[in-house]
């Protein structure tokens, strides 16, 4: 959708309610330090907070997003996804394309998440299409870092305030992003390590059909490089059926461990 159907979409909506626990007699008293925020269209409480908390609704958020970049006048679409209480809105900018090396090239993005459950707060990650394949990236580097905004009083300005800088600093550091697909494609992994590989990786997450149904898409290559890797879990979290917008998040994450760390790194310590 472009951005002024993005601003006309309509989103779960919240709402601050009062918080009640119980004396020392076990009579309910209205607390002073807390609310929830409740979720309307679910019908639930999706956190408990501070009186302090400053809640922003999913549509003020977008809408913001929305105005932010229409003012910067930059060709952009957006998809959007809602898992629970988190909100989840991937941006392309159609013009801004990357070049990393023959056969790889990329449109560059951001992937904006805001949250009712207090998971997360406004957050603004930077996001290729890799073309070839169309798989979405969301990567987080040393050089294109992740912000946060947090004066909440002027979404739009902040918004484009910090579009502005991600998206010049995904096209500035074009070599440092060229180089470090470089790397990734120059780190073959023998298909003994890659189990081990796997497990570092998800470690504390119960993967096992996602480790699967990656490892099956590796299936083919005889040598896997780190880039294979990469892309087989960008590949599955990006078309995958059935896999929920918190799973290709967390996916994300993981494949971003994979592209930004040395596979001297990755490989397990006892291993040669």
């Amino acid at each position: 959708m472009n951005m002024q159907e993005l601003s006309k979409h309509i989103f779960d909506t919240a709402e601050l309610r009062k918080v009640f626990v119980a004396d020392l007699e076990g009579t309910p008293q209205e607390s002073k330090q807390h609310r929830a925020v409740y979720n309307i269209n679910k019908g639930q409480i999706a956190a408990v907070v501070s009186d302090r908390y400053k809640l922003v609704q999913h549509g003020e958020m977008v809408r913001a997003v929305a105005a932010a970049i229409s003012d910067l006048n930059i060709k952009a679409t957006a998809e959007v996804k809602e898992a629970n209480n988190k909100l989840f809105v991937d941006i392309e900018f159609a013009d801004s394309k990357l070049y990393v090396d023959k056969g790889e090239e990329f449109i560059a993005g951001l992937r904006i998440i805001n949250s009712y459950d207090k998971s997360t707060g406004i957050t603004v990650t930077p996001r290729l299409k890799r073309l070839v394949c169309l798989n979405g990236m969301v990567i987080q580097t040393g050089f294109v870092r992740e912000y946060s905004i947090t004066h909440i009083k002027s979404l739009r300005e902040d918004f484009s305030a910090v579009v502005e800088k991600m998206l010049n600093a995904m096209i500035n550091n074009n070599e440092k992003l060229k180089a470090m697909v470089n790397d990734c494609i120059g780190d073959s992994i023998e298909w003994e390590l890659l189990d081990k590989i796997l497990s570092k990786l998800c470690l504390c997450w119960h993967t096992t059909k996602h480790i699967d149904a990656i490892k099956k898409k590796l299936a083919e290559i005889e040598k896997p490089t780190r880039w294979d890797v990469y892309n087989a879990f960008t590949n599955y979290a990006t078309h995958g059926e059935h896999i929920k917008p918190n799973v290709e998040a967390e996916l994300q994450k993981r494949a971003n461990k994979l592209l930004v760390t040395p596979l001297k790194i990755l490989v397990p310590v006892e291993v040669n």
